[in-house]
């Protein structure tokens, strides 16, 4: 279970795209609605590129890709494709693919990299020549990976909706869903000082954060989202008589707007 920045990619004026430019701003759109699609290079000959350029050099260790049609492609740093990101995850271990079967990859690089810009360069699809599409493109960097995984009686993930609810004159129900957000409540128990701290430092960012649960390369359930942990920070309590035995408290996310 880990937290991670918010996406570095947050404004289309960091993006270069090759191809279809006008849809850009829907890789950092949450909305699942909203994917990138190439136009007119249903080849696998053709690539489709886009490159996110920081205006200063920005940590990257965490990279996910959602609701992708990539067989092939190919993400790197600093404008040279030979600096692909080293990783330690996946079923491979650069971030260069050629046979991709996956629609959302979580992948975790070996270290934090520090980048001026990344690119990725869309070659095949999973279909052959059809257009590139990805959905949400999130670059960030982790705060903190839990040592401790609750048990599942201890960790309750819910997708809440957004709903108005009609009843009309005869009884029978209309319904309109708006948009479904995640809540998670975590529960932990028996945590060291040092974990303790570092969970407090996430509780007094004051900004928000994303939550990724199980983030895997392959078969991976696409839980991951911008959160807000409200109430209060409650991991002050002992767990056992002895205060040697550590810490027991709850975590509360939300799932913030789009």
């Amino acid at each position: 279970m880990e937290f991670l920045t918010q996406n570095h990619i947050n404004t289309t004026t960091q993006l270069t795209i090759s191809n279809n430019t006008a849809l850009g701003y829907y890789i950092f759109n949450r909305d699942p609605f909203f994917q990138y699609f190439s136009d007119g290079l249903n080849n696998d000959a053709t690539t489709a590129s886009i490159t996110i350029t920081f205006d200063a050099t920005t940590p990257v260790s965490r990279i996910s890709l959602m609701d992708t049609n990539l067989r092939g492609f190919t993400i790197f740093y600093n404008g040279s494709t030979a600096n692909t990101f080293s990783l330690t995850n996946g079923n491979t271990t650069a971030s260069n693919y050629s046979s991709n079967s996956a629609t959302s990859l979580y992948l975790k690089c070996g270290s934090t990299t520090m980048v001026s810009s990344v690119t990725i360069d869309m070659k095949t699809t999973q279909t052959a020549n059809n257009e590139k599409i990805l959905g949400l493109f999130v670059l960030s960097d982790l705060y903190l990976s839990l040592t401790q995984i609750p048990s599942a009686k201890s960790y309750k993930p819910s997708r809440v909706p957004k709903q108005i609810v009609h009843t009309l004159s005869d009884g029978g129900v209309r319904l309109q869903n708006i948009r479904r957000k995640y809540n998670i409540n975590i529960s932990l128990d028996y945590l060291d000082s040092t974990q303790r701290d570092e969970l407090n430092d996430i509780y007094e960012l004051n900004n928000p954060f994303y939550f990724c649960p199980f983030g895997t390369a392959t078969g991976w359930d696409k839980v991951l989202f911008e959160s807000v942990w409200i109430g209060p920070f409650d991991f002050l309590e002992f767990s056992d008589n002895a205060a040697s035995s550590g810490f027991s408290g709850s975590i509360k996310l939300k799932e913030t707007p789009s």
